[in-house]
């Protein structure tokens, strides 16, 4: 598996499946692999982004929700270089700043579809499987497995 692994959950925790990168994030320090450096992430990811905290890392997983038009619990890779390509529940600025400040790094942004971002504290049994499928393919370096985002 590679080394130093940075995964960030963005997501919002109180809107049902909106909370999956949260979920993940916080599922992935409980286990605490000394190789994968997790940050939560919330609602702002920008506010992690800069040219200090972006100059260490070398591979970066970012965990979202996101609207692409699949069944609920689908994951996909989706192209940083095409972030119009989906629909965030966050915008899309973030992903315009990492692409500035993240040159040398490589970056993985898997979006899984939300059965449902209502008011809520659970995930969806569909996507809490996903999620639960995510965390086992980062640990055992396998997220080349999940297929690309067309249009």
């Amino acid at each position: 598996m590679d080394a130093d692994i940075h995964v960030w959950g963005i997501g919002n925790d109180i809107m049902g499946d909106d909370g999956v990168g949260i979920f993940v994030a916080k599922m992935l320090r409980r286990l605490s692999p000394s190789n994968i450096k997790v940050r939560i992430c919330e609602s702002v990811p920008e506010n992690f982004i800069s040219k200090s905290t972006m100059k260490d890392i070398r591979k970066l997983v970012i965990v979202d929700a996101a609207q692409m038009s699949l069944p609920p619990g689908s994951m996909r890779r989706i192209s940083p270089i095409e972030p119009q390509s989906f629909i965030s529940t966050h915008g899309l600025s973030f992903l315009r700043l990492l692409n500035h400040s993240a040159k040398e790094c490589e970056l993985i942004i898997i979006g899984i579809q939300p059965a449902m971002t209502g008011f809520s504290t659970k995930l969806s049994p569909s996507v809490r499987r996903a999620a639960r499928e995510l965390i086992k393919m980062i640990l055992s370096g396998r997220l080349c497995e999940i297929p690309p985002l067309t249009s």
